[in-house]
């Protein structure tokens, strides 16, 4: 069970962008994975329900939660997108804002069917090779 409402959290990612925020390395990983150049795309990605066929991972504690007084708990989720299996993890601070932790591929994702999807987008056949 997620400790979040996603619900919220998505509507904040196009609602209230102000308080949003992303952490290293997720605008790499963003921009890198999948070609997501900046913090609004992120967001407005994320808003417009861009995480297909998203799925509840699990909650966990924050491991670099600097105040060990205070836990902090992170929902992680796992989504498709452009053939690609991603994750996404974010939790909310004291400070009423949202912080998206992680957002690359999946630990579980098939690489065989990524490569797969990967050269049907780009055209390529077996007599191509």
């Amino acid at each position: 069970m997620p400790y979040y409402n996603y619900d919220e959290f998505r509507k904040a990612c196009g609602e209230d962008m102000q308080n949003v925020i992303w952490i290293n390395p997720v605008p790499k990983d963003a921009k890198e994975l999948f070609n997501l150049k900046n913090k609004q795309e992120l967001l407005l990605f994320i808003y417009n329900d861009g995480l297909e066929s998203l799925s509840f991972k699990n909650t966990k504690p924050w491991e670099n939660n600097p105040r060990k007084d205070k836990p902090v708990f992170v929902d992680a989720y796992e989504f498709r997108s452009l053939g690609k299996l991603g994750y996404l993890a974010f939790f909310y601070n004291e400070a009423g804002k949202w912080i998206i932790k992680s957002f690359h591929l999946s630990e579980n994702r098939n690489l065989s069917m990524e490569i797969a999807i990967k050269k049907a987008l780009l055209g390529i056949t077996e007599k191509d090779r």
